[in-house]
């Protein structure tokens, strides 16, 4: 029967008691505590009915009934379908019945004839430990939950490793099942072997348990029960209560298989790359010096038949320029220019075939110095002109000496020849911060170019202007271009025309 005047918020007790006068003594104390009696029940097999039906909070369960279910079995029942906290009521205090008692995990006795406080108190505790059990299976649930659907392997054991828990990952690289491997010794479900010789390693765990701390990540080989070994990275940490004391420990794995065959991968084709590049370095090699042969002997081939030009045209202009008309004598001037402009262009030619050959040797330059002395040569050969030129000092940049100073000069000679027909010329080099980099240049007040031709600035034999204007052949830039380059750096221009041009170096 159940007492529906009760408080619904108060704790709703089940009694089940077959001597009447007690169970309803129980019920009276009950209410005076302040506690609900959800119903009351007289024999083990109504108290099982009644606790599916009824829902308590907790049951006053007496062990000795009169029928076949026991208030022992009556529990166990109960509990089997529901964890409902359950409280025995006896007289009986021996031992074979304690023992049986202990079998259906009560939580709490109470002797009868029973005391209200002693009464309360059992109550009070028994609900208190069954929140805290209740909580502490939720979270047991959660952490085995957790620790079965991460992509980790976890083995657990304790303090004497014994094998307590293996999550599914765990299951399939070692080849054991949950059920199989508790209790069992770590080593007897799996072994650590080392990758390259093939000899055990101590397991992490022992390491762990020994030293009371996490072990290094190790890559080790796992041999598990069928033999097979499975590439893991592997780490284990001990498991301490709050005292510090020593629980157990737990070792985590990762199959690494995949990575150690793409890692394999990785040095294969790296050492096949190496190869090929050594091949191709061997014909790179071949074949530049094939072409160095060819460029000298394309130049001596060239320079032969112009070399006898020249002799025959001065010998002309020297011993019978008695009998050369005005016009003739223009011919030849025109021959000999011609042939001077070829020699140039191979000597041009040659230069830049041997500047990517050339090997770099790296050191301190100072550009400043280099420019100081180009400007005076370059004064030296036309004192006539009168040209602004503004160096700034301690200019250095880090390259081979020869090769920055080939880049000095032809922008220094170029800003020089553009500025020939400038009034007021000037010619400036200096630095400035571009894009959070330190980067010199060269400027002057000549001519200029249009940007719109710029793409073609640094083309072999690309010119922007007309021969008759300014001599030259347009190789000059394309040697300077390759020179930066083989530093790391890069070289662009900024110009207009008659407003002259910028060119910015970035090494």
């Amino acid at each position: 029967m159940t007492d529906a005047g009760v408080d619904a918020g108060l704790a709703r007790i089940l009694i089940v008691e077959d001597e009447t006068i007690i169970a309803r003594d129980l019920a009276s104390t009950l209410v005076e505590l302040g506690y609900a009696v959800a119903g009351m029940a007289t024999s083990g097999e109504v108290a099982v009915v009644m606790a599916r039906a009824l829902l308590p909070d907790l049951v006053l369960m007496d062990i000795r009934l009169a029928g076949p279910l026991d208030g022992i079995g009556a529990a166990v029942q109960i509990n089997g379908e529901r964890e409902v906290p359950i409280i025995f009521l006896t007289s009986h205090a021996d031992r074979d019945t304690l023992r049986r008692a202990a079998l259906s995990a009560p939580l709490g006795y109470v002797l009868k004839p029973f005391e209200a406080a002693g009464l309360r108190c059992a109550i009070e505790i028994a609900l208190y430990r069954h929140v805290i059990d209740a909580r502490l299976r939720e979270r047991e649930q959660w952490l085995t939950t957790t620790l079965r659907s991460i992509s980790d392997g976890v083995v657990a054991t304790d303090a004497s490793e014994r094998v307590t828990l293996v999550n599914a990952v765990a299951e399939a690289l070692t080849g054991w099942t949950q059920a199989e491997a508790v209790g069992l010794e770590l080593d007897g479900i799996l072994t650590l072997i080392d990758e390259t010789t093939a000899r055990a390693v101590e397991n992490p765990v022992r390491l762990a348990l020994r030293e009371r701390g996490t072990t290094p990540v190790q890559h080790d080989a796992l041999v598990g029960r069928t033999g097979q070994r499975v590439a893991v990275d592997d780490r284990a940490a001990p498991i301490l209560d709050d005292a510090g004391r020593l629980l157990g420990g737990v070792m985590v794995l990762r199959d690494v298989s995949e990575q150690r065959r793409i890692q394999a991968e990785v040095r294969r084709l790296n050492a096949e790359l190496e190869k090929r590049v050594v091949e191709r370095t061997h014909q790179l090699e071949a074949a530049n010096k094939e072409l160095e042969a060819f460029s000298y002997s394309v130049a001596h081939d060239l320079r032969a038949p112009l070399r006898h030009i020249d002799g025959f045209s001065q010998i002309l202009l020297e011993d019978h320029v008695a009998g050369l008309a005005p016009e003739a004598l223009g011919h030849l001037a025109r021959i000999r220019t011609s042939i001077k402009r070829m020699g140039q262009l191979i000597d041009d030619l040659l230069r830049l075939a041997r500047i990517a050959r050339r090997d770099l040797v790296v050191r301190s330059v100072d550009v400043s110095e280099l420019a100081s002395e180009i400007i005076a040569e370059l004064r030296a050969s036309e004192p006539e002109r009168q040209v602004d030129v503004r160096i700034a000092r301690d200019i250095r940049v880090d390259g081979d000496e020869h090769l920055l100073r080939i880049v000095v000069e032809n922008l220094l000679r170029n800003a020089w020849k553009y500025t020939a027909r400038t009034a007021a010329a000037r010619i400036e080099l200096s630095t400035e911060q571009r894009d959070g980099a330190r980067v010199w240049f060269v400027r002057d007040n000549g001519a200029g170019f249009a940007m719109a031709h710029a793409e073609r600035l640094f083309g072999a034999f690309q010119r922007l202007h007309p021969a008759t204007d300014f001599e030259g052949n347009g190789v000059g830039l394309a040697i300077v271009q390759r020179i930066v380059n083989r530093h790391g750096g890069r070289i662009w221009a900024d110009a207009a025309v008659d407003c002259g041009a910028t060119f910015f170096i970035a090494m």
